[in-house]
């Protein structure tokens, strides 16, 4: 297979120049934690929605959506983009109002003000470690796609990534993340038009052809590879539409709860640009994800006519790094390949940003140095990030060695263990008045369990059911494992005394 040009590596080299060079611009205004965390609530709001859509999509989605397909069918992403349209809204209208009433730094605050402070302290620790699962999974398939390309080894560009993003981050601080993210938003899309072009033209400009071609190639469960919807009910199949609405009956509920996604929200001056905010993502999210199912259907396509090409690919994480560097020509497989590094740094840099901004508000000034300068905060905070960046460094070379499934199947396994304990405390706190402390930390407990015992702990412990007496895809647990805590949550809460509710005021959606 062809290697990177000289003229390809200078596109990339001057990507991650410019990087650095905005890094550098923002970090002269970094004099306060507001600032450097949310960008003084200064930033418009379509800047904050291809920043959201930038830092959702990292290779996982880039790399995952085109893998997902050609090993699997479409069913996946083409349903969850059209349910978007209604989920992401619905998630607006119920969580807005609540952290523009609140606007925290860290929205583990949240917690210390609704339960209790020891609460506070538990979720904070969860969120970096749900972020290294995250991001660190990231990184692989960003660095296995390199390699495959360029032969530069897996270790040395994580370390590359790393060592980028971690020291543009601690420079410019929030400010900097947003606009770097919609650099790279931008250029991630142009990525995905230039090879859906590129396909184009191989199938002389009949997508009627792409389209027969890929739906005449079957999966190993059956499907057609551009089948779009299935409507079994059983919990051993993924991505069947049940799954799929589950998955975004959860996601609305889980909305609030992740701190980058709030972060960034909380980056625009008032409710109104975070409503505006969220419906733009709603825009740019559909129109990416049918473009990268389209995408995705030429690479099948591709493939299928093409075997010998196909021979090579060894995981299908790989498929679009391939086709890049054997197909495209010159200076513009560069410009896609710096679109991969923009969609590894879009989500590497927005993770570190809220690591360090949860490590200082939560633990640095509550228990260790309560009334310094926010000079002082901003240099920790740098330090920080530093920290940060090299233990995720470290989890994605163990993870490295782990990296038989797409990594789009890794990370849902990885995450059931934390985001659904995670959210069950925000949920039942905003949702709910009677529910207490020990209530919550039980239901969370019953969620951990229920993903150990169905999916277990990726590359470390399997699970403690037998798959083959009792099994439920993972997509499903996702959903099962929210709505299994959030019951036992709730009825557990019973056994406990009821919260004053005079201290519940603008804590809980009634307000």
């Amino acid at each position: 297979m062809n290697r990177l040009s000289i003229w390809d590596y200078l596109i990339i080299g001057l990507y991650l120049i410019g990087v650095l060079v905005m890094g550098l611009v923002f970090s002269r205004r970094q004099n306060s934690l507001k600032e450097y965390f949310l960008a003084s609530g200064a930033l418009p709001w379509w800047a904050v929605s291809l920043s959201l859509y930038a830092t959702s999509l990292s290779p996982i989605s880039f790399l995952g959506i085109c893998g997902w397909i050609y090993q699997k069918d479409s069913r996946m992403y083409f349903g969850s983009s059209l349910l978007v349209i209604i989920s992401l809204p619905l998630a607006a209208c119920i969580w807005v109002p609540l952290w523009d009433r609140l606007r925290p730094v860290s929205i583990y605050e949240y917690l210390e003000r609704r339960f209790h402070p020891g609460l506070r302290t538990f979720g904070a620790l969860l969120f970096p470690i749900q972020m290294i699962f995250w991001i660190g999974n990231g990184l692989v398939a960003a660095s296995m796609a390199f390699y495959a390309v360029t032969g530069v080894s897996v270790v040395n560009c994580l370390i590359g990534i790393v060592a980028l993003g971690t020291v543009y981050t601690m420079l410019g601080g929030s400010r900097a993340v947003i606009w770097t993210d919609v650099a790279q938003a931008i250029i991630l899309v142009l990525g995905f038009i230039v090879i859906g072009l590129l396909l184009l033209q191989y199938f002389d400009w009949e997508p009627e052809r792409i389209y027969n071609t890929a739906s005449s190639v079957i999966s190993e469960d059956g499907y057609s590879k551009t089948q779009l919807f299935s409507a079994e009910f059983n919990l051993s199949i993924e991505a069947t539409i049940w799954a799929i609405l589950l998955i975004k009956i959860v996601e609305i509920l889980m909305f609030g709860t992740n701190q980058i996604s709030v972060q960034r929200l909380m980056a625009t001056g008032t409710k109104r640009s975070m409503f505006k905010a969220l419906f733009g993502l709603v825009a740019v999210e559909v129109i990416f994800t049918f473009l990268a199912v389209a995408v995705a259907w030429g690479f099948v396509a591709y493939y299928h006519v093409n075997p010998e090409a196909a021979a090579v690919i060894s995981q299908p994480d790989e498929v679009m790094a391939h086709y890049v560097v054997g197909h495209v020509p010159i200076l513009v497989r560069g410009m896609i390949m710096a679109g991969l590094l923009a969609a590894m740094m879009s989500t590497f840099d927005s993770a570190l940003n809220s690591m360090s901004g949860i490590t200082i508000s939560d633990f640095y000034k509550r228990y260790f140095l309560r009334n310094a300068s926010e000079e002082h905060y901003v240099r920790s905070s740098r330090f920080v990030t530093l920290g940060w960046g090299i233990l995720v460094l470290l989890f994605a070379v163990w993870q490295s060695g782990h990296s038989d499934a797409t990594v789009v199947e890794r990370v849902g396994k990885l995450n059931l263990l934390l985001l659904p304990a995670t959210a069950i405390f925000f949920i039942l706190g905003a949702f709910t008045k009677r529910c207490n402390t020990p209530g919550v930390l039980i239901g969370a407990l019953a969620s951990v369990v229920m993903a150990l015992s169905f999916s277990g702990f990726p590359g470390l412990m399997q699970p403690w059911i037998d798959p083959d007496s009792f099994s439920i895809n993972w997509v499903w647990l996702d959903g099962l494992c929210t709505v299994v805590g959030l019951l036992v949550g709730y009825l557990a809460s019973y056994a406990f005394p009821a919260p004053c509710q005079d201290k519940l005021k603008e804590l809980t959606l009634y307000a």
